[in-house]
């Protein structure tokens, strides 16, 4: 049985760590927007890595419990509640048959996360239970659905320390590896790119972040459409950012001055219109030393090919 579902809110699905070798198919990588609240979420229930969350979007959400469960909620403060009682998040909860779960306006961040022990058990599509709405795999949770997953019962003792929790506050930092049409663009282009602090337009969503600033001045501003990755920063024929998210095409036609470091897209994932974002460049072994670093804490990549940074 698991979870009964009393208001779905504005945006509700299943999501995992995605279809991360399916491009070939023509499929998004689709999965979780803020990967270090469902990483978290996942490993203070022993999960693992890959077991499906659910991503709570804004808020306005309300589950009733149909069975006895241990679960998780990380990722935004959405002043999180059972039975109507403020509940610490970023920690394991002992949660009982009937209790009502509970999501409302956002606080901090915009994207929470609901883990249960042994992940939600809905129906797998190439390999992953993420939801893509562009795609038309899987749905929002609706009214009155039942979302499965197994009852558990376990110690109510695991937690984060204060200091791996996020500041969804501070102004976003994103690096940036230089992608091969880096070279592209001019110093005067590039200066312009790093050097001012862009905002978060209202075009915002699962497949991408458009940018507002000052545009960069292009002649090349489009080309024959190629593959692209997950955190690609296109620069749009008006010259103005496009950073490409889970949900993203798998092809496009935009010069790419670079990619955004993936653990850095988290924090992105957590902003609204109007939030503040610059770039800095970011040399790849950085980039390979922190991803290592995660992936072995998180156990990232176990019985399962590694991720690419």
């Amino acid at each position: 049985m698991s979870f009964k579902v009393i208001k779905p809110g504005f945006l509700t699905t299943v999501q995992d760590y995605g279809r991360l070798t399916h491009g070939e198919q023509g499929l998004a990588q689709s999965g979780v927007m803020d990967e270090h609240a469902y990483a978290w979420g996942n490993y203070l229930l022993g999960n693992h890595y890959f077991d499906a969350a659910l991503e709570i979007t804004f808020g306005s959400v309300e589950l009733e419990a149909l069975d006895d469960m241990l679960i998780c909620v990380c990722g935004a403060d959405l002043d999180f509640k059972i039975n109507h009682q403020t509940v610490d998040i970023w920690n394991s909860i002992q949660i009982q048959k009937g209790d009502r779960l509970s999501w409302h306006l956002p606080k901090h961040g915009i994207r929470a996360y609901l883990a249960v022990k042994g992940g939600f058990e809905t129906q797998k599509f190439f390999n992953s239970r993420s939801v893509n709405l562009r795609e038309h795999i899987g749905a929002k949770i609706t009214q009155d659905e039942i979302i499965t997953c197994q009852a558990s019962i376990g110690q109510l003792d695991h937690f984060i320390a204060p200091k791996y929790m996020p500041n969804y506050h501070q102004e976003v930092v994103l690096r940036l590896l230089p992608s091969y049409q880096y070279s592209e663009f001019s110093d005067a282009q590039k200066t312009l790119f790093f050097s001012q602090t862009y905002t978060i337009s209202n075009a915002n969503d699962r497949t991408g972040c458009r940018l507002k600033g000052a545009p960069i001045a292009i002649k090349k501003d489009k080309m024959i459409s190629e593959g692209m990755c997950y955190g690609s920063v296109e620069i749009a024929s008006d010259g103005l950012p496009i950073i490409l998210l889970k949900d993203a095409p798998t092809i496009g036609g935009y010069l790419k001055i670079g990619t955004v470091f993936s653990l850095d897209l988290a924090q992105l994932a957590q902003q609204q219109p109007g939030a503040k974002v610059r770039f800095e460049l970011m040399a790849i072994h950085q980039a390979q030393k922190e991803r290592s670093v995660f992936n072995q804490f998180f156990g990232v990549g176990v019985n399962s090919k590694a991720l690419k940074i």
